[in-house]
């Protein structure tokens, strides 16, 4: 459950970002990107690829061979995650980093963010 409020808040900050109009954007949002693959890598239980070589990973197929790793099994995934690398438009950007982060949640068992209402019984007895 943790993890996937980590991913749910990680895109709750960048759509602060870009309401704002930070000048920061487009650099927390290929890391937010970065991080986001990482957090699916390790859902999916795959090994961990340097952020650096991410891109070649999912489309160089050199890099297979040169690594000898096995390609990226979702490919729905990797289809999507490629296209919001390539974007460079801020409002396609956050369009497309929401519908990763909803597959994500989805293939996580969905997730539902409860408006920051605590679930949990208070003790008001202190």
């Amino acid at each position: 459950m943790r993890k996937k409020y980590e991913v749910w808040n990680a895109l709750d900050n960048l759509k602060d970002y870009y309401e704002q109009e930070r000048k920061d954007f487009n650099f927390t949002y290929h890391n937010e990107l970065a991080n986001l693959f990482m957090e699916y890598c390790q859902f999916l239980n795959v090994e961990m690829i340097p952020s650096y070589q991410i891109y070649a990973y999912l489309e160089d197929p050199i890099y297979f061979q040169k690594y000898s790793k096995l390609a990226f099994l979702d490919v729905a995934f990797k289809n999507m995650f490629v296209h919001a690398m390539r974007e460079d438009n801020a409002q396609q950007m956050m369009t497309l980093y929401e519908a990763l982060v909803d597959y994500v949640l989805l293939q996580m068992s969905g997730f539902h963010s409860d408006g920051g209402h605590i679930k949990s019984p208070i003790d008001s007895s202190s």
